[in-house]
């Protein structure tokens, strides 16, 4: 049996369609556990509402306390053989949790990873390129770019939401989502789950999971400055520096992909004069600079070259600029 564990909050507008997609799906043998993390709409509702007409629906409500620890709660009160993540107001393909289960046991890994695209309020849908290509990968290979593999894209497998994985994993190392990282918390769970594994696969060309993107969307509430550092601070305690990962190249990679976010968050929240400031003050970080020349150009895309070259001769104006006005427009129909 599959866990599916759906937080929920505030997603009334979305949920019945999250959870229409779900209890549509081909594979059967499933479990949803929905958490009301203290919705104050109608979420809970439409959670008993839900229940009421499916046995395989279990309920929960408990009061707010964030994503990381609604997730550790769907974790404690999972029954599945296996566990899947999903966000409320997301949607996915009827056929997602049947290939997921099926590559699991197929090729006898520890987690199964498929695609995604971004799905807008008009209906448009942004498939994201995969960065590896489909197959099974053991985890000392992973783990050695799974940080950052340069692509300035962070890191890699990192989201929960479209993947499998062995709830016996999870309980075994007492795997949870830690609360006290506010951003890229999935990928620190996704990577510590990495160490405990012997092997993923990987079906990315086949975009099965829908991320939506609004106003009100997880990616859409980033804020300006530095959010990253209680997740290097916890990867730096790991002392994977240890291992043989090439953890130090890879956290100077990050240290480039950060400086990349950071950038289009300056560009999207500040305006004029106080977004190029910043922006410059970001580009003369020595740590920054000194990172940036571990990056291969080769291995980017076409707009990441452009950033990366922008940010390597340090050009605030023109960054500001790309980022705050053409970006906007490009990214709702270039693959990021």
């Amino acid at each position: 049996m599959i866990s599916i564990i759906v937080p929920v909050y505030n997603t009334e507008k979305y949920l019945r369609e999250c959870l229409d997609s779900i209890l549509a799906q081909t594979y059967t043998d499933i479990e949803v556990i929905l958490i009301d993390d203290g919705s104050k709409d109608g979420s809970l509702s439409i959670c008993q509402e839900y229940a009421s007409i499916d046995k395989r629906v279990r309920v929960y409500y408990k009061e707010n306390s964030g994503v990381s620890d609604t997730r550790n709660f769907g974790i404690e009160h999972a029954n599945g053989e296996f566990i899947s993540f999903c966000d409320s107001d997301d949607k996915v393909d009827s056929d997602l949790y049947r290939m997921l289960y099926n590559a699991m046991i197929d090729h006898d890994v520890d987690r199964v990873v498929s695609g995604y695209a971004y799905l807008y309020d008009d209906g448009r849908m942004l498939y994201s390129k995969p960065r590896i290509q489909d197959g099974m990968y053991e985890s000392n290979v992973i783990l050695r770019k799974m940080i950052d593999d340069g692509t300035l894209s962070g890191f890699l497998f990192s989201g929960v939401n479209n993947s499998l994985f062995r709830r016996e994993i999870i309980c075994k190392n007492n795997l949870l989502f830690d609360p006290s990282i506010r951003y890229n918390e999935d990928s620190l769970f996704s990577f510590q789950y990495m160490l405990h594994s012997r092997s993923i696969y990987s079906f990315q060309s086949k975009p099965t999971y829908f991320y939506r993107q609004h106003g009100n969307s997880s990616t859409k509430k980033r804020t300006v400055g530095d959010k990253y550092e209680p997740l290097r601070q916890t990867l730096w305690n790991m002392k994977l520096d240890k291992m043989d990962i090439d953890f130090k190249v890879q956290m100077k990679r990050r240290t480039v992909t950060e400086a990349l976010w950071q950038i289009l968050d300056i560009a999207d929240k500040e305006h004029g004069l106080e977004a190029v400031r910043d922006i410059r003050i970001l580009l003369r970080n020595e740590e920054l600079q000194r990172s940036i020349p571990v990056i291969c150009i080769g291995d980017l895309n076409v707009y990441k070259k452009f950033y990366y070259i922008l940010m390597k001769v340090k050009m605030p104006w023109v960054l500001y600029f790309s980022s705050s006005k053409l970006l906007p427009i490009l990214s709702k129909y270039i693959s990021r």
